[in-house]
């Protein structure tokens, strides 16, 4: 079953087509055992094969792993209204995500003027680059920061201390105003901010980001008047959780 979901999460909007070869290239699993679980996938209706190619591409029941899981999460439909709000008064792209090690995903997307395409619900963005993962990150009690920046250390070999570094600024920030700022360091003309959530027993931790593009709003603007806004969204969205 794990090396079957393994083969699923090998697939995303980047590699919407993939074959046995390059989902072997990209699990780690040998060609033989891809095969066979590629074969039981296309069985179950996660995977549809397209022979032309000789590639496959997953199927509308994988969205049913999925489902199930944010159908029991009662924040969102609330969150969504009050995200919305923000984005059309904004202009940013409002986004909630969780964590998933390295990686944020994205629960629920709202659009604004300034930046209506934007990832979509389900992408994985960069935990450790990103305002939205800081923003989680700096949530964590110093015990458990330490342990989650000790398991994303071997993802960044080659530039991890600036980037610890720029992680624990963030948390600063969080600590200081209630959100922390990513300005075009992660992606080139692109700014955000982002708040986390925290449910009242701290087992559940989340964050929002506000995002927009450089040429659309200046960073004093952002950080002025939006940021404290998001942070207040945050705060009262936690009580959801």
């Amino acid at each position: 079953m794990l090396r079957g979901l393994e083969v699923l999460e090998a697939f995303s909007p980047e590699r919407a087509m993939l074959g046995n070869a390059e989902i072997s290239a990209a699990t780690g699993l040998p060609k033989p055992t891809v095969s066979r679980l590629t074969r039981a996938l296309v069985e179950a209706g996660y995977l549809e094969y397209e022979p032309i190619r000789g590639k496959y591409q997953l199927r509308p029941r994988v969205l049913t792993l999925g489902f199930s899981v944010l159908s029991n999460m009662k924040v969102l439909p609330i969150a969504h209204e009050q995200l919305q709000r923000l984005a059309t008064a904004s202009g940013c792209a409002v986004s909630l995500a969780w964590p998933d090690l390295p990686h944020m995903i994205y629960l629920d997307r709202c659009i604004g003027e300034a930046l209506p395409y934007f990832f979509s619900v389900g992408s994985a963005i960069d935990m450790a680059r990103t305002a939205t993962g800081r923003a989680y990150l700096a949530s964590l009690d110093p015990k458990a920061l330490e342990s989650m920046l000790a398991k994303l250390a071997p993802y960044y070999p080659d530039d991890w201390q600036p980037l610890r570094d720029a992680i624990m600024l963030a948390v600063s920030e969080v600590n200081e105003r209630g959100f922390c700022l990513v300005d075009t360091t992660w992606r080139q003309n692109i700014r955000g901010v982002a708040a986390p959530l925290v449910s009242r027993d701290g087992r559940t931790r989340m964050s929002i980001n506000c995002v927009t593009p450089t040429f659309a709003m200046d960073q004093e603007t952002l950080v002025g008047k939006w940021g404290p806004l998001l942070a207040n969204t945050a705060q009262a969205l936690s009580m959801y959780l």
